[in-house]
């Protein structure tokens, strides 16, 4: 990385999380003429970050064009099918990604080691400078960019972008409002030992309590498997504290014997789950990414891949504007920008929204028609074959990026 600290920025990327490293990678790739600050405001955390992510078939591919794929693969577990079940409840559906000729619906790689590759990849790139800043930047829009200020100096970036939502501050400062809905619901996180190899199959089990999701892990016989609980505040206080024997005991009641036993549990950690969405995603010199513009419900783990397209199309965009003389901050690019990912943040927040709401009531009339949803999704091949394709992210554009 380039120690030199220029005073005119053509991209300042507030947020060096998974968002902000993998976007400054791409934009640094794409064209070796821009500078790219990356300001990381984050404190270390006191606890390692255990999640996992299903990174989808269209992240792969982003991944991929990044020469990134094959460090990742090496630490990643691929999904291969997917099987959804109700508690309770006889309507259930599996999906086969070879039914759809594909070779994964996506793969899991812990995100302690997508960051370690995101990390180990910048250095490469001349064109980003990474600067650690102990306070939060103040914002100034001004003519012909945004004003930066940090405890190192002032800089102005042609565009400023937001990634991360610890950065939803920022933009509310500068005026931009956000829609939430709290689920009343907390996602607790875990790593699982089960009994048996889970063959790349992810499980995606809904029930009186919340969503289970079971994600395959690499390594170890292919017997451990990352675990998304979606519980009440006091359900996950109390799973969280109980001894491991009695989580297990529980979890196995919930589970039934359709995704398996578990024998042990590591890492268990609780984070909130909200929906939250911001008013506006583009000004001029200002465009908010990841969490910043969209979270949502983990359960259908779209979170990071939707982010991967939103920044895969922004790279694309920009490049392409750039070679025609004009600036990627500039206001219509962004708004192109805009109109062409609104479709796909739509139905993927509308999906990851839905369902947790679907499967969470209880009356008759409304456990009738998802048990006969999923039944129909297990019996009908096209309906399988479009519900697969979404949830790899398969249905929208694939931006043109830089081979």
């Amino acid at each position: 990385m380039s120690g030199v600290i220029n005073q005119h920025w053509h991209f300042a990327i507030v947020g060096a999380g998974l968002s902000g490293a993998c976007l400054a990678l791409l934009l640094a790739r794409e064209q070796r003429q821009w500078n790219i600050l990356l300001i990381d405001t984050q404190a270390r955390l006191s606890e390692p970050d255990h999640r996992a992510s299903a990174l989808s078939a269209s992240t792969v591919d982003v991944l991929q064009t990044m020469g990134l794929w094959s460090d990742l693969k090496a630490n990643a577990a691929a999904i291969t099918a997917i099987d959804v079940s109700d508690r309770g409840h006889l309507g259930s559906a599996s999906l086969n990604a070879g039914e759809q000729q594909l070779e994964a619906y996506g793969y899991v790689v812990e995100n302690a080691h997508l960051a370690q590759v995101f990390a180990q990849a910048l250095p490469a790139f001349p064109n980003i400078t990474c600067v650690q800043s102990s306070v939060s930047p103040q914002l100034k829009p001004q003519r012909g960019g945004m004003n930066v200020r940090l405890d190192q100096g002032e800089y102005l970036a042609d565009l400023l972008v937001l990634a991360g939502g610890e950065h939803r501050s920022l933009a509310q400062r500068l005026g931009i409002n956000y829609r939430s809905h709290d689920y009343q619901r907390v996602a607790l996180v875990a790593t699982l030992t089960m009994t048996e190899a889970h063959g790349g199959l992810a499980h995606e089990r809904f029930t009186g309590d919340g969503a289970i999701a079971l994600l395959p892990l690499p390594g170890e016989g292919e017997k451990k498997v990352s675990l998304v609980w979606t519980l009440s505040a006091d359900q996950a206080e109390k799973m969280q504290a109980i001894a491991a024997e009695d989580f297990v005991a529980s979890l196995n009641e919930q589970l039934g014997h359709r995704a398996g036993v578990a024998l042990t549990v590591d890492y268990r950690q609780c984070f909130p789950v909200k929906k939250i969405i911001a008013a506006e995603q583009v000004r001029s010199h200002l465009l908010l990414l990841g969490n910043a513009a969209h979270s949502m419900h983990p359960v259908a783990g779209q979170g990071f891949n939707l982010s991967v397209r939103d920044m895969a199309t922004l790279t694309e965009l920009s490049s392409n504007a750039y070679e025609k003389g004009m600036r990627p901050g500039d206001l219509k690019v962004l708004q192109h920008y805009a109109k062409l990912r609104k479709d796909d943040q739509g139905r993927t927040v509308a999906l990851s929204d839905k369902l947790p709401k679907l499967f969470g009531r209880h009356e008759k009339m409304a456990m009738a028609a998802r048990n006969l949803g999923l039944v129909t999704l297990d019996l009908l091949p096209p309906l399988r074959h479009g519900f697969a394709r979404l949830g790899a992210g398969l249905m929208t554009r694939r931006a043109r990026l830089r081979e």
